[in-house]
């Protein structure tokens, strides 16, 4: 008995096998160390600091967080004192084309706050993506 496959099925076939889980990608984990000693010491901040400390890990950290997976760059207090306050209130306001605005959403006192916490914080490198493994 001679059969006759469709090009459509014998596509759609090999699709099916392209896209199975032989061929499957996974995320690649990027392991980062930390100094210990340092992420658990108690920060020696004011309640504004604290205050802005909150607001950036809610609002801000998901994406200036200085690691390859964060696609803003990362902020401390040299990005404050190279750019000044005034700038880095405009841009949280304003947003950009890359990140939203928060004009609406923070007061202008909570972003005060945010910038006191930067003044604190230190400026992490920002680590490259890595490229595809092989």
């Amino acid at each position: 008995m001679l059969v006759m496959l469709s090009p459509f099925v014998v596509a759609s076939w090999v699709q099916a096998q392209q896209n199975g889980e032989v061929h499957a990608t996974a995320p690649t984990v990027v392991r980062t160390e930390y100094d210990m000693r340092t992420f658990i010491a108690p920060l020696p901040l004011n309640e504004t600091e604290l205050k802005g400390r909150k607001l950036f890990a809610q609002r801000c950290a998901n994406c200036h967080g200085g690691t390859a997976q964060r696609p803003g760059p990362p902020l401390g207090k040299q990005t404050v004192e190279r750019l000044g306050d005034s700038l880095i209130g405009e841009k949280v306001r304003k947003g950009s084309v890359n990140m939203p605005g928060f004009e609406y959403s923070l007061e202008p006192a909570q972003i005060d706050r945010v910038i006191a916490f930067l003044k604190t914080a230190p400026t992490r490198e920002s680590q490259p993506l890595p490229g595809p493994s092989r």
